[in-house]
C-alpha cells in the first residue's frame, strides 16, 4: 500500500461532501425569507392604504405603499394584485396578493360603512 494521493483532490471531495447539505438549506432560509417578507409587506401596505382613504373608498394607489415596505425588508416586490370580493363597495372585503420570489401572501380586510 502506497501513501501516495493527491490532497487537492481530495480536499475539493471532502468540502463537497461537507458542504452539500447546507445548500438545500440556504434556499429554504431564502424561501422563508421571502414568504415572511411578503405577509408583512401585505399587511401593512393594506393596512395602510385603507387607513389613508376615506371610509368606505377603495385605494387606487397601492403601488406606493408596496415600494418603501418592499425597500425596507431588501427585497423586490415580483407582482401584485388587488382584488375586491363582489363590487367594490361599503362592506365588501378587499384582498392584497403580494409574491416576492417563489413566496406570495393574500391579506383581506373589510371596507368600512361611511
Amino acid at each position: 500500500m502506497t501513501d501516495k494521493g493527491s490532497s487537492p483532490i481530495e480536499a475539493v471531495a471532502l468540502m463537497t461532501l461537507l458542504l452539500l447539505p447546507i445548500a438545500p438549506a440556504l434556499s429554504l432560509y431564502q424561501h422563508l425569507s421571502d414568504s415572511l417578507a411578503a405577509e408583512s409587506i401585505a399587511r401593512h401596505a393594506l393596512r395602510a392604504a385603507l387607513l389613508d382613504q376615506e371610509k368606505g373608498v377603495v385605494p387606487s394607489e397601492i403601488g406606493r405603499y408596496l415600494e418603501p415596505l418592499a425597500s425596507s425588508w431588501g427585497k423586490k416586490i415580483s407582482s401584485f394584485e388587488m382584488s375586491c370580493g363582489g363590487q367594490c363597495e361599503e362592506n365588501s372585503l378587499l384582498s392584497l396578493r403580494v409574491q416576492i420570489g417563489s413566496a406570495w401572501a393574500i391579506q383581506t380586510a373589510g371596507l368600512e360603512p361611511n
